[in-house]
């Protein structure tokens, strides 16, 4: 990818998380990164490829963010679970509850009238899911959850309740939807 490729990916991927993908102009995002619009059209055929591709650098954020969390194998599954949500937390208090989850923040918006964005963006909480079924797994086979626990459902539950608490928590600038939700799935879920 060239270098002007990604500062526009990188401008555009800050704008549209904070003010969404329709209420973001070109012409603010070519200003600054100081692009002619020409050279937009070089890379990106529409705004609409633009943005899918916005979704690949949420999902990179996400990764180096938060999502790194469900990887640390030197973690146990449910302490990778724990730390993904206290990471969570932490990103949510250090920006004031502003800006929120960016894949969900575009499924509100996009997936409705967009099919492209809605693929794409499920696509991207499958992916997530995945990670955390891979978190249960190994802690089923750790026995640090019982075997009798179905944990695609589990998986597929956590990621769904995750993203609702964290649309909760900006309408209520607070955590705790998060702090109900690691509750709920420590002393409740995955007992």
């Amino acid at each position: 990818m060239t270098d002007t490729k990604n500062k526009l990916l990188q401008i555009g991927a800050k704008y549209v998380h904070l003010k969404g993908f329709n209420h973001t102009g070109l012409q603010e995002i070519l200003k600054k990164a100081n692009v002619p619009k020409g050279s937009f059209y070089f890379y990106f055929k529409s705004k609409e490829e633009f943005g899918l591709e916005i979704i690949d650098v949420f999902m990179t954020f996400f990764e180096k963010s938060i999502g790194y969390s469900l990887s640390d194998k030197s973690l146990s599954g449910l302490q990778r679970i724990k730390a993904f949500i206290i990471t969570t937390i932490g990103i949510l208090n250090d920006n004031d509850f502003v800006g929120g989850c960016p894949i969900g923040n575009l499924s509100l918006e996009m997936g409705d009238i967009n099919e492209k964005f809605r693929l794409k963006i499920s696509d991207a909480f499958s992916k997530i899911e995945e990670k955390i079924f891979e978190c249960l797994k190994d802690a089923q086979s750790a026995q640090e959850i019982s075997q009798s626990i179905d944990i695609k459902t589990s998986a597929a539950f956590i990621i769904n309740s995750w993203e609702g608490a964290i649309v909760r928590a900006k309408a209520e600038k607070s955590n705790k939807p998060l702090k109900a939700l690691e509750e709920m799935i420590f002393s409740k879920i995955l007992v």
